[in-house]
C-alpha cells in the first residue's frame, strides 16, 4: 500500500485527470450550443414564414385598394342622370363640358368614396380629351366639403397622356372602363411639401350604339394619400413597419418616424440584387393579384422576388423584406414590410436559458467531482505559479517552499536557483539602462561580475579621436590601468584576429581574458568588450553567467557610444549654426520649433519671445506664408518689426518621402533695402538737377534753331538730329525721375471713366511726324462702340507714350497697327509693328528695368520705358504683355478694366 501511495505522489502524470474534466465540460458546452442553434433556427424559420405572410397580405391589400378604386371609377363613369333634380349623367356633363353639372353628379359619390375604407378618396380630377380639368376636388382636413382647385391642364402627366391616347395597359386591358392605369404621384402642398398619392385613372367614352364608334371624352382620376393607405394597411397586415421607396432606394413614405428613413433606405448593392430578380420576370405584380388576403393561419413563405435584411430603428431591431413595387407591369419603386424581432429574441432567450441552465448544472457537477480529485495534484503547481507571478512582477526575493520528492520538487529547486541568477541579472540590467557614459557602464558591469568571480574587471577597446584605446572604470586596479597607454590607429577588422591581438596585449601584463563580446552597430564592429582576470582556473560553471552580463553590457555600451557620438555631433552642429549670420529655424511635423540659432533669436527677439515652447503659429504671418524655396530666390522682402527679411524654407523628408518637419532661413536684408532706397533718392535728385540743366539747353537750342534759315540743308539736318537726341536725353531723365517716384510709392492714382480711342489719338499725335518721315504707316482700328475703361488718364497716356516711343526707336519701315476690343470685363489694346523681332531669351526680362534687347544697337535710348509702362499699368489694375514672331514683328497687348455699367 505504501508503495502504491509513493508511486501516486511521485508521478505527476496522474494529474492527467484534469484534461478529462475539461473534455467533459467541452462536450457539454458543444451540445448546449448545438441545441440552442437548432431552437434558434426553428424559430427563425417560423418568423420568416410570418414575415412572408405579412408581405403577401400587404401586397393583396394594395391590390384590393386598386380593385376597389377601379370599381369606384366605374360608379363615377356610369352615374346616370337624375330627372328629379335635373342632374346630368357624368358622360353628358363631360360631353357638354358642364362643370357645375359634373360637380352635382359626383357629389354623392365623393362623400361615399371618403367613407369607403377601401377607397379613402383624397383627390378627384375629371378632365376632358385635351387634358383640361373639368373638376378638381381634394379632401378638406377640416370639413366635409371638398377643396376645389381652378381649371388646369394635366395632359403633361404620363399616365394621363396614355389615357388620352387610348393606349392599353400592359396587363388587365379587358376592363369595361377601357384601359385603367395605377401608380404613384406627388402633389405639392401650399407649404412646399410633396405628398405622395396612390392614383387610378381611366378613360371615359361616349355611349355608342350598334355600329358606332365610341368617342373619347376624357378621363377620371382618383388618388389616395399614400401615408394614410400605409397606416391602414399596417393595422390590417399586422406589420410593424411598412415603407414605400423610390427606384433609387430613397424612402417616399413610411409608417415609422422621419429619423428612421436613412436606415430604411436601400443600398446600391441591394437595388442591383432586386433588379436582377425583377429581370427574371417572377416578381409580384400588384395589378395581377386578386385582392383576397391570406388568413392568419394560412402557411406562407417569403416572396420569391424579395430581399430579406435586418435593420435597427430607434434602438430596436426589425427584420424587413424588400420587394419591387409593380403595378400592371410598371415598377414604381420598392415596398418594404417588417416585423420586430423582439418576439423572436424573447422566445430564443427563453429556450436558451433552459439549455444553458441544464448545461451549467452538469458543468458544476463535473467540476466539483474533478476538483476533489485534482486538488492534491494542483496544490504544488499553484505554489510554483504564485512564486512565478511574484518574480514576473519584480519580486525576485520570492522562493518556492515545495519539498516533494517528485518532479515538482526538483522543478521548485531549479526554479529557486534560476530566480537567484535572474535577480542578479535584473539588478545589473536596471542599472545599465540608467547610464549613458562608457566608464559608468563598465563600473556597473564589473560590480555585478565580481559577485561571481572576485577580481574580475570589465574593460572596452573603443575608437577615439587619437585612435583605438582601452577604456576602464575610474577605479580600475593598476594591472588593468596600464592598458590605457596603448593606442592603435588601425586594428584588424576580423573578430578572431582582433581577439588574438587583445589577448596578446593583456598577457604581457598578466591579464587573462575570460569573455570577449564584439560591439556592433549597423553590422559594423565599433569596439570590443572584455571581461578579464589576473588568475587562471576560474570555474567553468560561472562562465555562462559572465557571458550573460557581458551581452547586456555590450548592448548598453553600443548605446553609450552612439550617445557620445550624438553629443559630439550636436555640439558640432550647434557651433556651425551659431557661426551662421542668417537665422535658422527648424520645426517638427506638429509645428513645434525645435531649433533656433543665435541669429534667429536675435531677429525674432523684438517680436516673439524665444523662451519656453515656441510654435510656428507664434511667428508673424508674413514669415509663415512665405513660399520661397530654401535654395531658391526669395520672392519678396518681408517687413518684420523694424527689419527687412527674406525668408526661404524647405521641408525635411524621410527616406520614404514623409515630411517630418521644416527648415526655415531668415536673411536680414535691412542694409540692402536701405541702400536701395538711398540709391533711389540719389537717382531722383540727379534726375531733378539734370532736368533743370537740360531745359536750359533745350531753350538755347530752340533759340539757335530759330535762325536755321541762315544754315544750309546739311546743317539744318544736323541740327534736327541733335535736337532729337536732346529730347531723348530729356525723356530719359524724366523716366528716371518717374521711376524714383514709383520706387518711393509717391505716384498717386486717380481712376475715372476714360475714353480709350480719344486718349490713343492724343498720345500718338506728337509722334505722327516722326513715323511719317520714316515711311512708317500708322493704322487705327478702334471700334466706335468701344466701352470706356477705368484708368488714370494722365498715367495711362504716359504708359501708352512709352510703348509708342519704343516702336519709334525700332520700327524704321513698314507699319504700326493699333487695335482694341472687349473680352469679358476687360478691354484690350494691341500695338503691333513690323520691327525686328525680340529674341525669346529677352522677352521674359523686357519689362524689367535696366534691360535691353540688343546690346550693340545704336537706337536704344533709355532702358526704362517699358518697365515704367508696366508699373503704371499695374497701378491702374491693368497689365501688359508682348508676343514676338520672327520675320513678322512684335505685338504689345495692354489689358485694362472696363467701366461697370
Amino acid at each position: 500500500m505504501r508503495h502504491v501511495i509513493h508511486i501516486l505522489r511521485s508521478r505527476i502524470q496522474y494529474t492527467i485527470i484534469l484534461p478529462y474534466l475539461a473534455l467533459i465540460v467541452l462536450v457539454l458546452l458543444v451540445g448546449s450550443g448545438i441545441a440552442i442553434t437548432l431552437v434558434a433556427g426553428s424559430w427563425q424559420e417560423r418568423f420568416n414564414n410570418q414575415l412572408g405572410q405579412v408581405a403577401r397580405r400587404l401586397a393583396e391589400e394594395l391590390a384590393l385598394r386598386e380593385i376597389s378604386s377601379i370599381a369606384y371609377l366605374g360608379q363615377i363613369v356610369y352615374t346616370a342622370a337624375n330627372a328629379d333634380t335635373g342632374t346630368p349623367s357624368v358622360v353628358e356633363a363631360m360631353t357638354l363640358c358642364d362643370a357645375e353639372g359634373l360637380a352635382a353628379a359626383v357629389r354623392g359619390l365623393w362623400m361615399l368614396g371618403q367613407i369607403n375604407e377601401n377607397v379613402s378618396l383624397d383627390r378627384l380630377i375629371i378632365f376632358d380629351e385635351t387634358g383640361t380639368t373639368l373638376l378638381d376636388w381634394e379632401r378638406s382636413p377640416t370639413s366635409g366639403e371638398p377643396v376645389q382647385y381652378a381649371s388646369t391642364n394635366v395632359a403633361g402627366l404620363l399616365s394621363i397622356e396614355e389615357v388620352l391616347r387610348a393606349e392599353q395597359t400592359p396587363s388587365g386591358a379587358n376592363n369595361v372602363l377601357g384601359a385603367p392605369y395605377s401608380g404613384l404621384i406627388a402633389f405639392r402642398r401650399p407649404d412646399g411639401r410633396d405628398v405622395v398619392h396612390f392614383f387610378t385613372v381611366a378613360p371615359v367614352y361616349t355611349r355608342a350604339g350598334e355600329g358606332e364608334t365610341a368617342r373619347l371624352l376624357g378621363g377620371v382620376f382618383i388618388a389616395q394619400r399614400l401615408d394614410h393607405i400605409l397606416m391602414t394597411l399596417q393595422a390590417r397586415s399586422q406589420a410593424d413597419v411598412i415603407a414605400i421607396l423610390a427606384n433609387d432606394g430613397a424612402v417616399l413614405v413610411t409608417t415609422t418616424p422621419t429619423n428612421t428613413q436613412p436606415a430604411l433606405r436601400l443600398k446600391p448593392a441591394q437595388i442591383e440584387t432586386l433588379v436582377a430578380m425583377n429581370e427574371q420576370g417572377n416578381c409580384l405584380d400588384i395589378g395581377l393579384l386578386s385582392g383576397e388576403t391570406a388568413t392568419a393561419v394560412q402557411p406562407m413563405t417569403l416572396l420569391s422576388c424579395s430581399l430579406l435584411t435586418t435593420v435597427r430603428l430607434d434602438e430596436q431591431e426589425y427584420q424587413l423584406v424588400y420587394a419591387p413595387f409593380l403595378i400592371r407591369g410598371s415598377q414604381y419603386g420598392y415596398f418594404a414590410a417588417g416585423l420586430s424581432r423582439d418576439v423572436l429574441l424573447s422566445v430564443w432567450t427563453g429556450s436558451r436559458n433552459v439549455v444553458v441552465g441544464i448545461t451549467v448544472v452538469l458543468v458544476v457537477t463535473s467540476v466539483l467531482v474533478g476538483y476533489g480529485v485534482a486538488r492534491r495534484i494542483t496544490h504544488p503547481i499553484d505554489e510554483l505559479v504564485a512564486v512565478a507571478d511574484a518574480v514576473s512582477a519584480g519580486d525576485f526575493a520570492q522562493r518556492s517552499s515545495v519539498r516533494d520528492e517528485n518532479e515538482l520538487g526538483r522543478l521548485a529547486l531549479a526554479f529557486n536557483q534560476i530566480t537567484a541568477i535572474l535577480l542578479r541579472l535584473y539588478e545589473t540590467s536596471r542599472q545599465l539602462n540608467q547610464e549613458r557614459r562608457v566608464e559608468a557602464v563598465l563600473q556597473i558591469a564589473t560590480t555585478s561580475a565580481v559577485d561571481l568571480v572576485p577580481g574580475i574587471e570589465a574593460m572596452a577597446l573603443l575608437p577615439g579621436p587619437a585612435g583605438w584605446s582601452f577604456r576602464l572604470r575610474p577605479a580600475a586596479p593598476l594591472p588593468y590601468a596600464t592598458l590605457t597607454r596603448y593606442r592603435w590607429t588601425a586594428l584588424p577588422p576580423q573578430e578572431d584576429r582582433l581577439t588574438a591581438t587583445i589577448e596578446a596585449v593583456c598577457a604581457e601584463h598578466g591579464i587573462v581574458g575570460l569573455s570577449t563580446v564584439p560591439l556592433r552597430r549597423d553590422r559594423q564592429m565599433v569596439g570590443m568588450l572584455i571581461f578579464a582576470h589576473t588568475e587562471q582556473g576560474v570555474s567553468a560553471s560561472v562562465l555562462p553567467h559572465i557571458q550573460a552580463i557581458a551581452d547586456m553590457t555590450a548592448v548598453t555600451l553600443v548605446n553609450a557610444i552612439e550617445y557620445e557620438l550624438a553629443q559630439h555631433e550636436s555640439e558640432r552642429q550647434q557651433a556651425i549654426l551659431a557661426a551662421i549670420d542668417d537665422g535658422v529655424i527648424v520645426s517638427d511635423a506638429d509645428g513645434r520649433i525645435i531649433l533656433l540659432n543665435t541669429a534667429a533669436e536675435r531677429l525674432l527677439q523684438p517680436i516673439v519671445p524665444v523662451h519656453g515652447e515656441l510654435l510656428l503659429r507664434d511667428l508673424p504671418p508674413e514669415i509663415r506664408v512665405s513660399h520661397s524655396e530654401l535654395f531658391g530666390r526669395a520672392d519678396r522682402v518681408i517687413v518684420v518689426g523694424k527689419r527687412f527679411l527674406t525668408v526661404r524654407k524647405t521641408p525635411m523628408r524621410q527616406s520614404n518621402g514623409d515630411v517630418v518637419g521644416e527648415v526655415m532661413v531668415l536673411h536680414d536684408s535691412t542694409n540692402a533695402v536701405q541702400l536701395d532706397r538711398a540709391k533711389t533718392d540719389v537717382i531722383a535728385t540727379v534726375a531733378q538737377e539734370l532736368r533743370f540743366l537740360l531745359t536750359d539747353v533745350r531753350d538755347y537750342f530752340d533759340l539757335l534753331q530759330s535762325t536755321s534759315h541762315q544754315f544750309d540743308t546739311e546743317q539744318r539736318r544736323a541740327l534736327g538730329n541733335v535736337r532729337q537726341r536732346l529730347l531723348d536725353i530729356i525723356n530719359l531723365v524724366n523716366n528716371m525721375a518717374l521711376l524714383a517716384q514709383l520706387e518711393a510709392g509717391q505716384v498717386k492714382v486717380h481712376l475715372q471713366a476714360t475714353e480709350l480711342a480719344q486718349l490713343v489719338e492724343t498720345t500718338i499725335s506728337p509722334l505722327r511726324t516722326v513715323f511719317t518721315e520714316r515711311g512708317v504707316q500708322i493704322t487705327l482700328a478702334l471700334p466706335l462702340d468701344l466701352p470706356m475703361v477705368m484708368a488714370d488718364r494722365e498715367l495711362l497716356q504716359h504708359a501708352l507714350y512709352q510703348v509708342l516711343d519704343n516702336a519709334r526707336r525700332y520700327v524704321t519701315q513698314g507699319r504700326i497697327l493699333i487695335s482694341a476690343g472687349a473680352e469679358g470685363n476687360d478691354i484690350w489694346l494691341s500695338i503691333s509693328d513690323t520691327g525686328p523681332a525680340i529674341p525669346t531669351d529677352i522677352v521674359g526680362r523686357l519689362f524689367t528695368q535696366f534691360q535691353r534687347t540688343h546690346d550693340n544697337s545704336s537706337q536704344r535710348g533709355g532702358w526704362l520705358g517699358l518697365p515704367i509702362a508696366r508699373r503704371l499699368l499695374e497701378l491702374q489694375g491693368g497689365s501688359i504683355s508682348v508676343r514676338s514672331i520672327s520675320g513678322q514683328g512684335n505685338a504689345f497687348t495692354i489689358c485694362l478694366r472696363r467701366v461697370e455699367e
